[in-house]
């Protein structure tokens, strides 16, 4: 079986999940019981999510490259970062690595299509709902991805940054951010919502939400499960 390398720590909670999910689905694969190999560097949240705000990609790049050779090292045969937000440079990022490389952003807009829908939610951090790259991937397909926009934008970032980030999760957060999806429903006319966050998830783990949503985290690992077994 291949060993996983996961680029984890943007933020922890969300890598937690990674591991968690993967290692209990692998093992659920054999009737014996197998976990698989697996390896995680972990990442300051901090710093990665500074270098994007920043617009220093250069340094983002070279960041996460280090964390990717770090992987390397250790025996990792394919990689993935456990974050939407890095992948602002995940082209430059797969072409420079010596593994391959999983991509969550590229994962959910073949989900996206799949389903049918033309218009939807794109949900992260200020800076990725802010920053062309991920609508992009979205529009290569002929799907429009659009963000909430002023305070709309500002509270999903702090909802984010300061709960989820740390594993609080607050129903008034909840009605808020689903407020915002009526609103984009409304008004923008979403048929659906991404959560490109990987904390965002954890919102909805025990709740509904006012349109059809895709979870980046379950897209990525069902990727990630097929890619481990695609020999066997």
């Amino acid at each position: 079986m291949k060993k996983l390398g996961i680029l984890g720590g943007m933020g922890p909670e969300s890598t937690l999940l990674y591991y968690e999910q993967i290692a209990m689905r692998y093992n659920a694969r054999f009737a014996t019981g197998m976990f698989p190999l697996m390896t995680i560097e972990a990442l300051d949240m901090y710093e990665a999510v500074g270098y994007c705000k920043a617009g220093e990609f250069d340094k983002l790049l070279d960041y996460l490259l280090k964390g990717v050779r770090n992987l390397e090292a250790a025996g990792a045969e394919v990689g993935v970062l456990a974050s939407n937000t890095p992948h602002v440079v995940f082209d430059e990022l797969q072409s420079r690595a010596k593994i391959p490389l999983i991509s969550i952003v590229e994962t959910t807009c073949r989900a996206v299509a799949s389903r049918g829908f033309g218009r939807v939610a794109w949900l992260g951090t200020g800076f990725a709902m802010g920053h062309p790259y991920f609508k992009e991937a979205f529009a290569r397909r002929g799907i429009e991805a659009v963000s909430p926009e002023g305070r709309d934008l500002e509270r999903i970032d702090a909802i984010i940054a300061d709960e989820l980030e740390f594993g609080v999760i607050l129903e008034e957060s909840r009605r808020e951010i689903d407020a915002v999806l009526e609103k984009m429903r409304r008004e923008s006319g979403i048929e659906a919502a991404v959560l490109g966050c990987t904390e965002l998830p954890l919102m909805y783990a025990d709740a509904l939400a006012p349109v059809f949503l895709f979870d980046t985290v379950e897209l990525h690992i069902d990727a990630i499960m097929d890619y481990l077994f695609e020999d066997n």
